[in-house]
């Protein structure tokens, strides 16, 4: 294999799948790269081998599965011996989006790109049961979860974990909250704030078509009051 790898767009495009980005701009800021060397990289039809192995680092994705689309072949700690390529061992990087979770009245979900990105220690995910391609991170806003969320707080949402009861991070329309979910015997889900002020909300078997739940707040990270 060269030091340079053909088809960049179909990997870009994988890329995107995997974190669950809207924009190429969101890849470059994922793999440390700028949104120009991104456009480069199509335009000429290759990609650096490096940023393909840091991909694969930080996602847990194979370096196969990201070039070829297989499963099969090199992994990313032989992948990065080969060509030179300095791994942390150590650490796994969660990517923040640039959204806000209203935990109030909602804000709203318009753009999904990857702002800045949160080290784990490999060992406390594996403890916990988490796997990097599941994970993502989103910053409350509001206060109708104080008690449990604060406004400003990040909190880290397992993707997989999409089953009620909790707290969750749900998406009504173009409205993205935090609130604690419960499923009810007749198909509702009703939604509860940690804040007494808010009044819980129910929806209805008939209206779930326009609700799709992100996923679980596992962790949260926050000011010390």
């Amino acid at each position: 294999m060269n030091d340079k790898l053909l088809n960049s767009e179909q990997i870009i495009h994988r890329m995107r799948d995997a974190i669950g980005a809207r924009n190429d701009g969101a890849v470059g800021e994922f793999v440390g790269a700028s949104k120009q060397a991104v456009y480069n990289w199509k335009n000429r039809g290759s990609i650096p081998i490096e940023y393909c192995v840091k991909f694969c680092v930080k996602t847990g994705k194979s370096l196969d599965w990201l070039i070829f689309g297989s499963e099969s072949g090199l992994s990313v700690g032989e992948a990065a011996a080969r060509y030179g390529v300095e791994l942390d061992e150590d650490y796994r990087e969660i990517p923040v989006y640039d959204i806000e979770a209203s935990a109030g009245a909602g804000s709203l979900f318009d753009q999904e790109l990857v702002s800045t990105f949160l080290k784990f220690r490999k060992d406390w995910l594996t403890r916990e049961g988490l796997h990097v391609h599941n994970l993502v991170a989103i910053r409350v806003s509001g206060d109708s979860m104080d008690g449990t969320l604060a406004d400003g707080d990040t909190v880290l949402i397992d993707r997989s974990k999409r089953k009620p009861d909790g707290v969750f991070a749900i998406r009504i329309g173009d409205t993205l909250r935090i609130k604690r979910l419960q499923m009810m015997t007749d198909g509702s889900i009703r939604l509860s704030s940690d804040n007494p002020v808010y009044q819980p909300e129910v929806i209805h078997p008939e209206n779930l078509s326009h609700v799709e739940i992100v996923g679980q707040c596992y962790w949260r990270g926050g000011r010390v009051f």
